[in-house]
């Protein structure tokens, strides 16, 4: 059992609100001051035993966390707008990923945590729900996984074999029609020294256009690294946008246009990792620009003692 209070002030001076286009993503012009509370307890009772030749834990997991009301609105966001529920983030205190909003409710939240350990292969896995009591309008869109009291499902699930296979798959489904508003599987072959990654992104929110962090989007990437001598290795990755206009009517995408890709070459021995990149970004993407970067890591170690420059 875990108990949790946390506690915060935040100022804010904001001014031209109306060139936001998003009337919630603006705020209210002038000096803002608000404080913010939340207490949470948190309840895990894990049943272990042996199975199959090894060892297989279940672990149901409860949450209660309690938050006053807020004045959300009155403050621009600017850092909270891409929110999703997911895994990561189902027992957080505030499903928000940045601090201009704090989600201000009484909640539930419940889930399961599952893993299996055998002798070359393990299997990890979660799943769960929220559910909040008051019956006011939330902040959160609708699409999210959060619009209603009743949450959408949210889940994940490792396998490995061997330390050489590794799958993951996470998962949001919806609790009305159980259709996957989140689809994202990730897949590794290989050693530490060389392997080969596979990974696809599917979201189907649903979610107004105008909100445009949180469009539909379904992508698809693919990296390895090679390891062509003792000291030297090469590495690369690709990540290639498979929207088209039937699921985001503000794609720029035809289906399976390039996001971006990398390709760099490194030295590392016991004492120096240095390495060279190149990245190519085929968009342009708040301050990414679209067009060709160079980027040049070092990092020695001498006696014990770390040193890395803190640019490229």
């Amino acid at each position: 059992m875990t108990f949790t209070a946390y506690g915060r002030a935040d100022a804010y001076n904001t001014d031209d609100t109306l060139s936001t286009l998003v009337p919630s993503y603006r705020g209210d012009e002038g000096f803002r001051f608000r404080g913010i509370a939340a207490a949470a307890v948190d309840v895990k009772w894990p049943f272990v035993g042996e199975f199959l030749g090894g060892t297989q834990k279940i672990t149901p997991r409860i949450q209660i966390v309690a938050a006053p009301r807020l004045e959300n609105l009155a403050v621009p966001n600017e850092d909270a707008r891409a929110v999703d529920l997911e895994d990561s983030n189902l027992f957080a205190l505030n499903r928000f990923p940045g601090y201009d909003r704090f989600e201000d409710s009484t909640r539930f939240t419940w889930g399961v945590d599952y893993a299996l350990y055998l002798p070359g292969f393990s299997v990890d896995a979660n799943v769960g729900q929220s559910y909040r009591l008051t019956s006011r309008p939330t902040i959160f869109p609708d699409g999210t996984g959060l619009a209603d009291r009743v949450s959408d499902i949210v889940g994940r699930t490792v396998v490995r074999f061997r330390d050489f296979v590794s799958f993951t798959h996470r998962y949001r489904i919806d609790k009305d029609t159980f259709a996957i508003r989140r689809n994202e599987i990730d897949a590794t072959v290989g050693s530490r020294s060389t392997y080969f990654q596979v990974g696809y992104l599917r979201l189907n929110r649903n979610i107004d256009a105008t909100l445009e962090d949180l469009q539909d989007r379904e992508e698809a990437r693919i990296g390895g690294r090679v390891q062509i001598a003792r000291f030297w290795s090469v590495s690369g990755a690709l990540l290639v946008d498979l929207t088209n206009r039937d699921e985001d009517i503000l794609s720029q995408a035809d289906g399976f246009d390039p996001v971006r890709h990398r390709l760099g070459v490194t030295y590392e021995d016991d004492c120096l990792r240095l390495g060279l990149t190149w990245k190519r970004d085929y968009e342009t993407t708040g301050d990414a620009r679209r067009g060709n970067s160079f980027l040049c890591r070092w990092h020695s170690r001498i006696w014990g003692a770390s040193v890395a420059p803190d640019g490229a």
